[in-house]
């Protein structure tokens, strides 16, 4: 089975070094004075997500883009060719984008796509049916198959003090790719996996794993995946810019209100096995695609805490300058076009539990968040 989610450090460390660099217009395949360009060159993941979805509609080309895509393994390299301006926007993690914004690479991260709530989760530790693992204090002392340092998981793993009466460190942790996770488990090679969709479809429906929790019990609230541009790009072609995040909240209210064509889709265009792809999770995607900021900054903390990161001299300019200010300017006006749509999820997001912020929740929102809410 193909890889489906980021799990290599080493690739990490090589976009987050990597210095900005001058692109000409030509190498970028756009005109500079156009406000479309011809072409868009975007990077993908094989996951589930927004560009996975494009097939039985496709709302980029109804924006007049062309795209062109190009597949990543995880999305290290998306951030490397952004950086070196080989593509121009690109899907991947919101804790992938906090770790570039960080890093001080050129890109810019307006937008907030799949998350996952206590009522609607995605990831999961997973167990063989006849395991005496029952609870997460359980896995003390126990192999947990997990993505890697430094991957969402691994945060996730780091909230186990607030949530049980064991910490990250008591586990024996074993890095492994998504996809060897199922076979692993059956062969008890590790007692438990920490599973990503749709490998976690795999291990429940090939060999009967049964769901220990959920990784929301352990960070209720997660904001997933972000849809981000090169910043050059955006300031050049910012019609271009716009018409892309309308094309990305198009896709998100597409996919919430038709999730069995859109795993239909999806299998498709990630050649996953059908009968699978019925049962696989999907997170949900914001209505609106208006980033949560408190999530941002729980990640942020997270990234900290875990050491992948270092703590920044100024985070909040830092996320000003690359999320905020964006969002005003780009997705925004791309959502008051559209029409601003009733997202309970995201309300109920913007009011949860964020085991990492220092301060009250409300002190992270942003001015679109306090309107939504009528602060």
């Amino acid at each position: 089975m193909k890889p489906y989610w980021p799990s290599r450090r080493d690739a990490l460390k090589t976009a987050v070094t990597l210095l900005t660099v001058s692109v000409s217009a030509r190498s970028l395949r756009l005109s500079a004075s156009a406000q479309v360009p011809e072409k868009i060159v975007l990077g993908t993941l094989p996951i589930p997500g927004i560009v996975s979805s494009i097939g039985q509609v496709d709302f980029f080309k109804e924006e007049g883009l062309t795209l062109e895509l190009t597949r990543f393994n995880n999305f290290a390299p998306v951030l490397q060719a952004m950086t070196t301006g080989s593509v121009v926007a690109g899907e991947f993690g919101v804790a992938g984008s906090i770790i570039g914004i960080t890093r001080g690479l050129p890109l810019i991260a307006p937008f907030l796509a799949g998350f996952s709530t206590p009522g609607h989760p995605f990831e999961r530790i997973m167990v063989l049916q006849d395991s005496p693992i029952k609870t997460l204090d359980d896995l003390k002392g126990k192999k947990l198959a997990f993505l890697g340092p430094g991957t969402v998981p691994d945060m996730f793993l780091g909230a186990l003090p607030k949530k049980t009466n064991i910490r990250k460190e008591d586990i024996d942790l074993v890095p492994m790719p998504a996809p060897n996770m199922p076979d692993a488990l059956a062969q008890r090679l590790v007692d438990a996996i920490f599973a990503i969709p749709p490998t976690d479809t795999v291990a429940e429906q090939k060999y009967q794993a049964r769901t220990v929790a959920n990784a929301t019990e352990l960070v209720p609230y997660a904001g997933l995946g972000t849809f981000g541009l090169r910043r050059e790009f955006a300031d050049t072609h910012p019609e271009a810019a716009r018409k892309l995040y309308r094309a990305c909240i198009r896709f998100a209210r597409w996919i919430d209100d038709n999730p069995v064509d859109n795993r239909r889709v999806v299998a498709k265009n990630l050649s996953f096995p059908a009968d699978l792809a019925v049962h696989m999770r999907i997170a949900l995607l914001a209505r609106n695609g208006l980033p949560v900021m408190p999530n941002v900054w729980n990640l942020y903390e997270m990234l900290v805490g875990a050491k992948t990161i270092d703590p920044h001299p100024n985070p909040a300019k830092l996320f000003n300058d690359a999320i905020v200010e964006p969002t005003k300017r780009f997705t925004l006006p791309a959502v008051e076009e559209l029409g601003l749509q009733p997202d309970p999820e995201i309300e109920t997001m913007l009011k949860g539990d964020y085991p990492f912020l220092p301060k009250p929740v409300e002190s992270y929102y942003a001015d679109w968040e306090r309107q939504l809410l009528k602060m």
